[in-house]
């Protein structure tokens, strides 16, 4: 069963709206430089996973693609 999500339930947009300040406070930290908002992040989310507090998941890697394979077909006679 899935669970909905009230988006028009004020306590929901107190939640959003602190998530919003948060990451506007961590973009100005990092002078809306992508790069360093990226690196900020992946530094956040490292000692997350160092302190053993949190669990995470890590995503299975991506399925490796087949070489293709030339057929006599593919070539071109000189």
């Amino acid at each position: 069963m899935k669970k909905e999500i009230d988006l028009l339930n004020p306590e929901t947009n107190e939640v959003v709206k602190e998530v919003r300040e948060m990451r506007m406070k961590i973009a100005e930290k990092c002078g809306h430089d992508p790069d360093k908002i990226f690196s900020y992040y992946i530094e956040a989310g490292e000692r997350l996973r160092k302190s053993g507090k949190y669990k995470f998941v890590d995503p299975e890697p991506p399925a490796e693609k087949p070489t293709p394979i030339e057929s006599s077909e593919d070539k071109v006679a000189d």
